[in-house]
């Protein structure tokens, strides 16, 4: 294996499984992919290797992307506080959905993607915010992670443990 091949099969692997990585020749054809995901390809760019002729192709699952555009609307959505409804909060009403958000860009894949430690985390992670202090946060949090209220509950006492 030639120390480019080195370079991206290390990339892809410390990439983790929502990038993809291809050595391509200088012609730009693919000699070998690294990595891979089962998803559509949302972006890709191509980088030079210095040194070399070769070229790396790096490519993103657009899973990965799906919890940065959730944040970005959540960013480019507030309203003026003259134009909304007395008694309506922007940030508290969206508090628990933009922690959720934030815990898949940290973990770096969708809830619907996530092991059970990772979900886990998610709930060590919004616990850690406060999240669960917002009255009925357990349930919201235990429909977006797909799992009964119980077992959040189960996973706040072995977070709250440790």
């Amino acid at each position: 294996m030639t120390s480019d091949e080195e370079f991206a099969s290390e990339l892809a692997r410390a990439l983790g499984p929502l990038y993809r990585v291809s050595l391509l020749d200088a012609d730009g054809a693919v000699q070998n992919t690294y990595g891979g995901f089962a998803g559509k390809t949302i972006a890709g760019t191509r980088i030079p290797l210095p040194g070399s002729q070769r070229s790396l192709l790096l490519e993103v699952d657009e899973t990965l992307l799906i919890p940065a555009f959730r944040a970005i609307e959540a960013l480019m959505a507030p309203q003026k506080m003259s134009e909304l409804p007395t008694g309506t909060f922007t940030h508290v009403d969206r508090a628990i959905e933009e922690l959720i958000t934030l815990a898949e860009a940290q973990i770096g894949r969708p809830i619907s993607k996530m092991t059970r430690a990772e979900k886990q985390s998610v709930v060590r992670f919004l616990d850690d915010r406060g999240a669960f202090a917002v009255r009925k946060s357990v349930e919201t949090v235990a429909e977006a992670l797909g799992v009964s209220r119980f077992t959040v509950y189960n996973y706040l006492d072995s977070t709250r443990e440790q």
